[in-house]
Order: structure tokens, then C-alpha cells, then sequence
């Protein structure tokens, strides 16, 4: 009975491929809902031929392996387009935040508190010999030092505060890279050994997915199945290695700590993700704005004293700053001791023994609407409301920007789920059809069992 035999044969083959459908289309379904997972398909292909005297026969159905459906193209390209989206998000939300630091327009910020101090030199300038108008120019200068102090020490722990997320994200990085080179060994000897490795080729493209937020990433995948890791223009992970990162403090005045290669010591040039976004803040923005504040803070208090020092008191005293004079930045934005022990040194007169005489008041007051900011271009409420609107514009460029790559990442990633994602609909379809067919092959063994009786029979 070699014919019975064949189908049999044929019939147990059918059974398992039809199974194994069944099992991949139910593992498909069960994990709708896991990151990173791709779907799989099973690969079935004829069995080969055989030559008979009744003509060349089929040998049934084998299976030629699980397949993990995927698209290197589209996978490629979201490790090009994601960390442009990731760099941009961190600056948006970076500067956006910044605004809120310098909190303008408001009635609690630097230009109300300069509006109010050099307001204060024209009430002394309407009562020369008034005490109580002394008291008040101490008080609005008081505000105007706690305003540019505190704008000064927000932003400074703010870069602090960047270094420490900075350092967060570098080990991270690492993190990511080891766990990348682990999986490449697991792989590698996985399917050397003949096996699958979908598994764990998902979980790596997740890392990859997750790096890709991180840092720029190229990758290059080699014929075992490993594949090399590239970031910031060097290999971060080859085969079964990884390399560090690490941060570099260069010297003790430096802004913040350099992303370095662990091994050499050569700074990472990192171009994008959530890390470039972070060093870019940090070096540029930031360091940008403390110095310009630390210009502004610097000139009124010099433009300030030039003029109060040769003016006098209504005790006849000149030569006394209003600010202290070693002020170098608006974090040692002070003013000068003598003042806040005594009101009464602010000077409105320009002559001797002329209490009523208003005139360094006035000229005071006037340094409000006077160009003396850069060479001559801004007063210092044009320079300090340049300084807003440039935040305000960076800012916005970012969001712009923003909003744009999230538009082309969130494409790619519908692409992507397009191919890979498991859709329900279409997996119970795969399910009834295996399990159509399963029935249908366990009907074949039926048949043939009813065969071989009525041959047994007829013995």
C-alpha cells in the first residue's frame, strides 16, 4: 500500500504546516498590542515532485521557515528622520520653558522692574529734598537687583539642570549600545545554528528605536546577522562589542561637561536627537542669554554710577555710586552697601548746596529712552526686549520645526505598521483559512483510514 502510504504522508505534512499557520497567525493576535513586535508569516512551498507510473505526483506541503515581515527601507529611514523630531522637541519645550523664566510681558518682570526704577528718578526729579522719594529709588533698585538676580540664578540651575539630564541620557545611550551588542551575539548564534531569531531581532530594533531618540544612529548589518552601530561619526557598537560614551569636564570655568568617546576621549559629534538638542540649549541658547543679561546688568550699573557720582546729596556728599561698583553680571548685580544703609546718599542735585536742584534726577531718568546699549543702537529696554523677542522667535522656529518632522516621523511610523503591524482583521482571516485547511487534511487521514479498512476488509 505505498500509494496509501504517500498520502498519508501527505496528509501528516498538511496537518503540521496548517498547524504552524494556526500558531503564527494566533501568536500575531496575542501580541496586537506589544511594542516593537512584528508580525510574522509562514513561508509554505510545495513539496517536491515524484515520478510514478501514473505520472509525476505532488509530495504534499513543507514549511520553509516563520518569516518576521519587515521593511529595512522605511526602518532606515526612521532612524534618519526620528532624532531630527527628538532634538527639536527637547529645544521646543527647552525654550518654551525659558520664556516662562523670563516671564514677559508681565507685571512681575525685568521690563516692569527697569520701567518702575528709572520711573522712580522722576518722582525724585519732581521733589528734589523729598526723603520719601530716596526711600522709593532704594526700593525699585532693590527690585530691579532681586530681577535680575533671579532671571540670573533660574537659568543657571536650569544648565545644571541640563547637565544632569545630559548625563542621564549619555548613560542611557550606553545602556542601549550594550544591550544592542548582546543581542547581536545571541542572533548571530541563533541563526548560525539554523534557528530563528525573530524574537530577538525585534527586541533590537526596538533599541535601535529607542537609541534613535537619543543621538543620531547609522547602522550596517553584516552577513551573520549582527550589525554595527554608528554614532556621532565612530562605532559605538561591531559585532558582539560596545563602546562608551562619557562626559569630559574640560576645565573649571567650562559651561558644562563634553560628550566624549570613553575610549580616547575624542568629542562625539553628535548632530541630532534629544542629546544635540540638550548641548545646543546649553552651549548656544543659554550661555547666550546669561551673557546677554550679564551686558545689560553691567551697563546700567555703570551708566548709572558715571552720572550719580558727580552728583550730590542733600547733605552735600558726592562721588557715591548708587550700584556697587565691582558689578560684573547680573548675578553680583548688587548695590552699593552705603545706599542700602542710607537713602539719603541718592543724589538729584548737580550743585553744591542747591538741594532743590534736580538735574542728575533728570538726567537719570533719561538714561531710560538714551541709546547706550551696543555703541550706541539701543536704550535698555529696546536691547532687553531684543533679547525676549529673540527667545520668542527661537522658539517658535523650533516648534515649526517640530511640527514638521513629528508630521514626516508619524507618516513613516504608519508606514511601518502598515507592513509590520498585526491587524486583526486580517489574522482572523489567516486563522480560519489554517484552520480550514487543518480539517480538511485531518479529513484526508479520515479517508484514508476508511481505505485501508475496506482493503483489510477484502483480505
Amino acid at each position: 500500500m505505498p500509494n496509501i502510504s504517500r498520502i498519508l504522508g501527505i496528509a501528516r505534512r498538511a496537518l503540521q504546516a496548517h498547524q504552524s499557520a494556526m500558531n503564527v497567525a494566533s501568536n500575531n493576535i496575542a501580541n496586537v498590542n506589544t511594542e516593537g513586535y512584528s508580525r510574522r508569516r509562514i513561508e509554505l512551498s510545495a513539496g517536491r515532485s515524484i515520478a510514478t507510473p501514473q505520472g509525476v505526483l505532488g509530495s504534499g506541503v513543507n514549511i520553509q521557515g516563520i518569516e518576521r515581515i519587515r521593511s529595512s527601507f522605511i526602518d532606515q529611514q526612521l532612524l534618519n528622520e526620528r532624532p531630527n523630531f527628538y532634538q527639536y522637541e527637547f529645544k521646543s519645550t527647552a525654550l518654551n520653558f525659558i520664556e516662562d523664566i523670563f516671564g514677559e510681558p508681565s507685571d512681575f518682570g525685568l521690563t516692569r522692574n527697569m520701567e518702575d526704577f528709572f520711573d522712580s528718578f522722576h518722582d525724585l526729579a519732581n521733589d528734589p529734598e523729598s526723603a520719601t522719594a530716596r526711600i522709593l529709588v532704594r526700593e525699585k533698585a532693590v527690585n530691579l537687583k532681586n530681577g535680575f538676580k533671579r532671571i540670573n540664578r533660574q537659568l543657571t540651575d536650569y544648565r545644571q539642570q541640563l547637565n544632569t539630564e545630559l548625563g542621564q541620557k549619555v548613560k542611557e545611550v550606553n545602556r542601549l549600545t550594550t544591550q544592542i551588542a548582546n543581542l547581536n551575539e545571541k542572533i548571530v548564534n541563533k541563526e548560525v545554528g539554523g534557528d530563528s531569531a525573530n524574537d530577538l531581532r525585534d527586541k533590537r530594533s526596538l533599541l535601535l528605536d529607542k537609541l534613535s531618540k537619543l543621538v543620531d544612529v547609522k547602522t550596517i548589518e553584516n552577513a551573520s546577522g549582527g550589525i554595527n552601530v554608528i554614532v556621532g561619526g565612530r562605532h559605538l557598537v561591531v559585532d558582539t562589542q560596545a563602546q562608551e560614551l562619557a562626559l569630559s569636564v574640560e576645565s573649571a570655568t567650562a559651561i558644562g561637561p563634553k560628550v566624549v568617546f570613553k575610549n580616547g576621549g575624542q568629542v562625539a559629534g553628535i548632530t541630532n536627537g534629544s542629546i544635540k538638542g540638550i548641548l545646543d540649549i546649553r552651549d548656544t541658547q543659554v550661555a547666550d542669554y546669561l551673557d546677554q543679561l550679564d551686558k545689560l546688568a553691567v551697563n546700567i550699573a555703570q551708566k548709572i554710577n558715571t552720572i550719580h557720582s558727580t552728583g550730590y546729596n542733600l547733605d552735600g556728599i558726592t562721588g557715591t555710586d548708587l550700584f556697587d561698583a565691582n558689578v560684573t553680571g547680573a548675578a553680583d548685580f548688587e548695590l552699593n552697601p552705603a545706599i542700602i544703609a542710607d537713602a539719603n546718599l541718592i543724589a538729584a542735585s548737580d550743585a553744591l548746596n542747591e538741594p532743590g536742584n534736580n538735574n542728575i534726577a533728570l538726567s537719570l531718568a533719561n538714561l531710560q529712552g538714551s541709546l547706550v546699549m551696543n555703541d550706541g543702537d539701543f536704550t535698555f529696554s529696546d536691547f532687553y526686549n531684543s533679547l525676549i523677542s529673540s527667545i520668542g522667535s527661537q522658539a517658535q522656529g523650533s516648534n515649526f520645526f517640530r511640527d514638521s518632522f513629528a508630521i514626516t516621523v508619524e507618516k513613516l511610523e504608519y508606514n511601518r505598521e502598515s507592513v509590520s503591524g498585526v491587524s486583526l482583521d486580517e489574522e482572523m482571516v489567516n486563522l480560519i483559512e489554517a484552520q480550514q485547511a487543518f480539517t480538511a487534511a485531518a479529513r484526508i487521514v479520515t479517508t484514508v483510514d476508511e481505505m485501508m479498512q475496506t482493503i483489510l476488509n477484502m483480505v
